[in-house]
């Protein structure tokens, strides 16, 4: 299972502005992205930059979504984050309750 995560944002820099802060480097990207994908072969690392994409709302105007393998796409609000984060510990806890069924 892996999960993309896609960051969007009219604002010049903001998304470069947050990753910086994200990740506490200075990074080799324009100034002028308005969209970034990552994909997460381990979803549990997505967990933490969609709940810090989410507590800093406030701050940058980014849009957030989310695709868990080639499933529909999602929209990751503040209203929603900590259901979407509660799935995606779920779906990660039964993938890997299947796969070591599957090795007994």
């Amino acid at each position: 299972m892996y999960v993309t995560v896609n960051l969007l944002s009219k604002k010049t820099g903001e998304i470069k502005d947050f990753l910086e802060s994200y990740y506490q480097k200075e990074l080799k990207m324009d100034n002028d992205i308005e969209q970034w994908i990552y994909v997460y072969n381990k979803p549990l690392q997505a967990i933490d930059l969609i709940s810090t994409v989410i507590d800093n709302s406030d701050k940058y105007k980014m849009t957030l979504l989310i695709q868990v393998d080639r499933g529909d796409i999602h929209t990751v609000t503040y209203e929603n984050c900590n259901d979407i984060i509660k799935a995606l510990l779920y779906l990660c806890y039964k993938e890997n309750d299947t796969y070591q069924s599957e090795e007994m």
